[in-house]
């Protein structure tokens, strides 16, 4: 290899490392400041994956921390984090960012997946560990797991490669239960993107124990679940569709949710136009709600054309 790849492999590694340990030290603070105030967290994707499977900082980059809270905890974390120089974020979730620590954070009350009693199951498994001179709590391997793939596939609608590394080094070093994966893939009808995912993972790590009695239990067991698997083998790929995840969250949605989540996007709450569109969308909601539904539309069409021209590309595998 030319030693100017080398000084240049030298140099990405170092840039990544520095701003990792910026970003984690900061949140590190945070997460203190947060169990000092009696705010409970629950640390998810990347700054959970960097220090809890990776060990060494400049291996995976990271653009922000994502926390799980109450919602019943925003009011607090809106003060403490204005106290600290934060300024909220205009985006879809509560969001906040400091320039002057390099940190983002951002916050979402709720696993789409999963309903009140699932949700609370879930922060009952939660785990801690250490974290700089603090503790943090983090999902359970199983939940992990799940939560992972379901997000690389349907939320992202992407399988990347940094998906595949970190459920690789996940499997390796954190062996789950899989009667228990399995299970709560189940019971949140995450069957097929869960296959998808892991069907992929095993496919580039051959190495790696995923047995094919957990591919087999989520396998389709009827025309609607053939459909999904063949329309997620087409779509989700290592190449990425751009806002195919708003399809694929509509598509997954059980049964009669379909419509409601439908209605929540096209006329969402005040508190989300807040988030979403600031100081417009509580001031002017009925503004703010026509310009979503004429982006929306917009983006829809976009969306319609990408999908049509991926699947006409695909490989000539007919529709179950």
């Amino acid at each position: 290899m030319p030693s100017s790849t080398l000084d240049d492999l030298v140099d990405a590694y170092a840039r990544v490392s520095s701003r990792n340990r910026l970003m984690l030290n900061a949140f590190a603070s945070i997460a203190q400041q947060f169990r000092q105030q009696g705010i409970t967290s629950i640390v998810l994707k990347g700054a959970d994956v960097i220090s809890r499977l990776y060990g060494v900082r400049g291996s995976r980059p990271i653009a922000d921390v994502d926390l799980l809270v109450h919602e019943s905890d925003l009011p607090a974390i809106d003060r403490l984090l204005g106290n600290l120089g934060f300024t909220q974020q205009i985006d879809g979730n509560p969001s906040y960012a400091s320039s002057e620590q390099g940190l983002s954070l951002d916050l979402i009350t709720s696993f789409w997946y999963l309903d009140n009693r699932e949700l609370g199951d879930l922060w009952t498994r939660a785990r801690t560990r250490t974290f700089g001179h603090t503790t943090i709590s983090c999902l359970d391997t199983a939940d992990l797991l799940i939560y992972l793939t379901a997000y690389a596939v349907i939320h992202r609608g992407h399988l990347s490669a940094a998906f595949a590394q970190d459920m690789k080094l996940l499997i390796e070093k954190e062996p789950p239960d899989w009667s228990a994966v399995i299970a709560r893939t189940k019971r949140a009808r995450l069957e097929m993107p869960l296959l998808h995912g892991l069907s992929h993972v095993r496919k580039l790590f051959s190495s790696i124990v995923i047995p094919d009695s957990v591919l087999v239990a989520l396998f389709p067991e009827n025309r609607k679940e053939q459909r999904l698997a063949w329309l997620l083998r087409k779509l989700v790929t290592t190449e990425p569709l751009p806002e195919i995840g708003h399809l694929l969250l509509f598509l997954t949605q059980p049964g009669r949710n379909k419509l409601a989540w439908l209605m929540q996007r096209l006329y969402p709450s005040t508190v989300f136009l807040s988030y979403r569109y600031g100081s417009v969308g509580l001031s002017m909601p009925w503004k703010a709600r026509l310009l979503r539904v004429y982006h929306l539309t917009e983006a829809g069409l976009l969306l319609s054309g990408r999908v049509l021209r991926r699947l006409t590309a695909a490989s000539a595998e007919p529709l179950p």
